[in-house]
């Protein structure tokens, strides 16, 4: 019974989230300019999630998500991480409410003093949580897990608040990582009939995109990088 009441809970946090992703417009769509990755690859859609870091209630929303989901699976953590730059204040955010000790994790390593590439103190075992924005292939993220394992701490656990499901999840597990998200792509895509954000016509060419990016690309004479 109080499995099925958290899962709930998870969901309709999810969906909140959604509908409030795209109240503060945080979800952008363009068909006719879409807009480019940081690949280099291009999209119709766009999630910036770090406008809703001037929206206390998402804030607290997000917090009480994490919450939720460590105690749900039993996340041991000893240490939050936020990964350069978007991840950095949400990370913040959880070790402040958590009373939790952080770090931050570079995108390379600095260019002089002792060129660290994480920032903060990481004691060799102690069990880290990284938390980022967003996800998509994960490649970033899988730097950031790199980093933080040469520095002695040990990642299982990667939590982001917006999964664009292309394949983030399947990298993360083939380095023993789990994948916890607050919303996805698909929610978003979801709850946005329900709230008029999403015209049938837009829906469908984004559904393409996702089901055969590259395909998509060539339908606009776009390059996809592999």
């Amino acid at each position: 019974m109080k499995e099925a009441i958290s899962k709930k809970i998870l969901f309709n946090i999810s969906e909140i989230a959604a509908l409030l992703l795209w109240e503060t417009g945080a979800i952008k769509v363009n068909l006719d300019k879409p807009f480019k990755l940081v690949s280099g690859n291009h999209s119709p859609i766009y999630i910036n999630c770090r406008l809703v870091l001037s929206e206390p209630s998402f804030m607290q929303l997000f917090a009480a998500f994490v919450k939720i989901i460590s105690e749900r699976n039993s996340i041991h953590l000893d240490v939050v991480a936020g990964g350069e730059t978007a991840g950095i204040p949400f990370a913040a955010y959880v070790a402040q409410t958590q009373s939790l000790p952080m770090v931050y994790v570079r995108k390379k390593p600095k260019g002089h003093g002792i060129a660290s590439q994480v920032e903060g103190n990481i004691n060799e075992g102690q069990r880290i949580l990284l938390i980022e924005d967003l996800i998509t292939d994960a490649a970033s993220k899988i730097n950031f897990i790199n980093a933080i394992r040469a520095a002695g701490g040990i990642v299982e656990d990667v939590l982001v608040l917006f999964d664009r499901l292309q394949g983030g999840r399947e990298s993360l597990e083939e380095m023993g990582v789990r994948l916890h998200v607050v919303t996805d792509m698909e929610v978003a895509l979801t709850v946005s009939k329900d709230i008029d954000f999403l015209s049938d016509d837009n829906l469908k060419v984004i559904r393409e995109y996702l089901q055969d990016p590259i395909e998509w690309h060539r339908n606009r004479g776009l390059i996809f990088v592999d």
